[in-house]
């Protein structure tokens, strides 16, 4: 079935190459969607990773793309592996990304914490950066691991009462995680989980319960979103489990570059 699952438009790595990248404007430098992947490729296998899954996708007439990569570099978790998501546009729709993210493995489910995430603007130095800001956002995953480790022991501890769990329903409706037609299917898959794994001791649900009921709902929706969803999801479950928000400051004293007004970096809240 793939990372991102049944339909999503998917299609070869060899068809993003030969997509056709629209001639720059005075304001807008699209660059070919296989230029973003070439890049992200070389900085993952030059920082001794390895891909061992991809996927991708094409919309809107090949003017938009996403992919999803699984990585490792050897070190493995028991419930998932690292993935990376990449998205370009030639129709002005968004920046050129990335983001650092977590596939579970015995469900498939997708998620993006946003502790690694970039977005440059199709503007005209957009090539003569790009590779400079996936090197700084690649330089942070081992700590994003050490820090996803920590989360999801944090999520498995904590358990939740009835009320605590429907607050956090509307809530992310508010937020915009999901529309709230979403919410009978999150509780569903948060009351009668599919994966006996999702629970503690057996039947006891906790905020790893509640994280695998959005994101197995999440299956469904259009593969663009979903980094913006699950980036905003992790914040909010991240202060209801452990209080406030977990950072990369807690395992490491990196820091982002000086940034530049044309693009972001290590936005907890977007994937623009």
């Amino acid at each position: 079935m793939g990372i991102l699952g049944a339909g999503s438009n998917r299609v070869s790595e060899q068809e993003i190459f030969l997509t056709t990248t629209p001639e720059a404007t005075e304001t807008h430098y699209p660059i070919p969607h296989g230029t973003l992947v070439e890049t992200v490729q070389d900085v993952v296998i030059g920082s001794q990773w390895n891909i061992t899954d991809t996927d991708y996708a094409l919309f809107h007439e090949n003017n938009e793309m996403f992919a999803v990569w699984r990585i490792q570099n050897g070190e493995s978790h028991p419930d998932y592996d690292l993935t990376i998501g990449l998205r370009n546009s030639h129709n002005k729709m968004f920046a050129a990304g990335m983001a650092v993210g977590s596939y579970v493995l015995v469900c498939s489910n997708l998620d993006f914490s946003g502790e690694v995430v970039i977005g440059r603007k199709h503007t005209r130095y957009i090539l003569r950066d790009l590779r400079g800001l996936v090197e700084t956002a690649f330089s942070k995953v081992q700590a994003m691991r050490i820090l996803q480790d920590r989360r999801i022991d944090t999520y498995k501890d904590r358990t939740l009462s009835n009320t605590e769990v429907h607050d956090f329903l509307v809530r992310s409706v508010d937020q915009k995680v999901m529309a709230n037609s979403y919410i009978p299917k999150v509780l569903k898959e948060y009351r009668t989980p599919q994966h006996e794994e999702f629970f503690r001791d057996g039947r006891v649900r906790t905020g790893w319960t509640l994280l695998n009921a959005y994101t197995e709902v999440f299956k469904g929706v259009h593969a663009l979103t979903l980094p913006n969803r699950t980036i905003k999801l992790h914040s909010m479950l991240d202060v209801l489990c452990h209080g406030s928000e977990m950072s990369l400051e807690d395992v490491s004293t990196l820091e982002p570059d000086a940034q530049a007004e044309d693009y972001t970096f290590v936005d907890r809240t977007s994937f623009n």
